[in-house]
């Protein structure tokens, strides 16, 4: 799991979440490799279409934490990152509100997959 993510990574402690944040839960998928897992998502909002994600969950018994940044407006994310030596691009979107949505696709020299997250109230 540690290579799923798509973004320049970072281990991270956990941190409270801010009146800016939106929690986001539900699961991504590798389609050339059974990864499968759930993850949970908390992204900051930095301003100018500049967001901040903090992923994490647990694979295999393995608990996993990543911080990543992102740019673009909600309907039109772009990501690139390498994580543990292994190139990802990425695109997504997402919605807020009470039924919000955070969803993307991911493409790598070591995993192609996606994510699906539905937003929580914190």
């Amino acid at each position: 799991m540690r290579t799923i993510l798509l973004w320049v990574v970072l281990l991270i402690p956990s941190s409270g979440a801010s009146a800016r944040d939106q929690l986001y839960e539900g699961t991504w998928v590798t389609t050339n490799r059974s990864l499968d897992g759930t993850l949970r998502c908390v992204i900051t909002d930095l301003g100018g279409n500049q967001w901040r994600g903090h992923f994490s969950g647990a694979w295999q018994g393995q608990a996993f934490s990543y911080q990543v940044d992102f740019s673009g407006p909600p309907e039109r994310l772009r990501g690139r990152a390498v994580i543990d030596g292994a190139d990802y691009e990425w695109t997504g979107e997402m919605s807020q509100g009470p039924s919000g949505w955070f969803r993307g696709r991911f493409t790598g020299n070591r995993y192609e997959g996606s994510f699906r997250l539905r937003q929580k109230s914190k």
